[in-house]
């Protein structure tokens, strides 16, 4: 029995040792650690064109969700210089005759450097969408347009 404690506490001893030498020393970066959080935050431009209810609302819908949002900031003030993600959303009742029914869609995404440089192209969408569907939809916006941004980061530096 005796042995056995005398083993047990070596190993203790061993195990206790291999614990203080892997865990962090302050002031000593870990290789290890995970990632920091993201701290981007980008500014994002709504611009729609549509006459149908469904195609207001979505653009609303849209607009509050990247107010609301702590990754996005909502500017749509075309004389500010700054690089930002520009949302072209257009819009139009998918029956003339009955526009409560639903609306087609189409998304653009597109980066700008700033006023007077070349937009860059960096993803599109189509769709219909109705009263039921809009929530859903704006949420795979948003998402899309963040998967966007972490894509193309190095345009943003």
């Amino acid at each position: 029995m005796k042995k056995y404690c005398v083993i047990l506490a070596v190993l203790t001893f061993f195990l206790y040792g291999a614990a203080l030498a892997a865990a962090p020393q302050p002031g000593k970066p870990l290789e290890d650690r995970p990632a920091a959080g993201l701290d981007r935050v980008t500014v994002v431009s709504v611009q729609a064109e549509g006459t149908d209810s469904i195609g207001a609302r979505l653009t609303t819908r849209l607009k509050e969700r990247f107010n609301a949002s702590n990754l996005f900031t909502l500017n749509d003030d075309e004389q500010k210089d700054v690089p930002k993600l520009n949302l072209l959303l257009s819009t139009a009742a998918e029956f003339p005759a009955r526009p409560a029914v639903g609306s087609v869609y189409g998304v653009c995404w597109v980066f700008s450097q700033g006023k007077g440089y070349l937009g860059y192209l960096l993803g599109r969408e189509v769709g219909t969408v109705d009263q039921e569907n809009l929530e859903a939809l704006v949420d795979r916006l948003v998402e899309r347009t963040d998967g966007i941004v972490a894509r193309y980061s190095s345009f943003w530096k």
